[in-house]
């Protein structure tokens, strides 16, 4: 069977489509807000003078 130009654009849409299902099924897999950092991984050097206090 011949490569057509017809035949690649049709293979390129599917590539996309299957790209973007993809890409909006981990868009829903994931979680909504990050997580909250924990002390241990809380960086001082951003840490106001109320935090610094703990």
């Amino acid at each position: 069977m011949p490569d057509t130009k017809s035949g690649r654009e049709r293979k390129g849409k599917n590539k996309r489509r299957q790209l973007e299902s993809r890409l909006n099924e981990r868009e829903l897999d994931a979680a909504d807000e990050p997580p909250e950092p924990t002390l241990d991984e809380v960086d001082s050097n951003y840490l106001d003078g109320d935090e610094l206090d703990r």
